[in-house]
């Protein structure tokens, strides 16, 4: 999912600020780039085991949150992949909840 296309507004304004506070450098883009970002389908990250192969520990669709939630992360995924008591309760972030959805799996 990207969060935005360019517009004419949005690259006047970045063409001004490189104006004012990077002297010597070209003003014009010479590519326009928006952010990419992974998003489940209710806005919610996976944090779960693949409902088939419980081998597969998943932990996707952070909708750009996922790096400032990294220490939580790696821990709920790091106790998910050696089989530990779990420090907080999951039900929210299950696979499960996508059953109605057969594409989300």
């Amino acid at each position: 999912h990207r969060d935005a296309d360019p517009t004419p507004a949005t690259t006047g304004n970045v063409s001004k600020l490189i104006k004012k506070f990077f002297k010597g450098v070209a003003t014009t883009p010479s590519i326009y780039e928006s952010c990419m970002y992974t998003r489940s389908p209710d806005g919610n990250p996976i944090l779960d085991r693949h409902p088939q192969f419980s081998n597969i520990i998943i932990g996707a669709g952070f909708s750009g949150h996922g790096f400032k939630l990294s220490p939580v992360i790696g821990k709920i995924l790091c106790e998910l992949a050696l089989e530990l008591s779990l420090s907080y309760d999951l039900t929210p972030f299950r696979v499960e909840r996508f059953k109605t959805l057969k594409s989300a799996l």
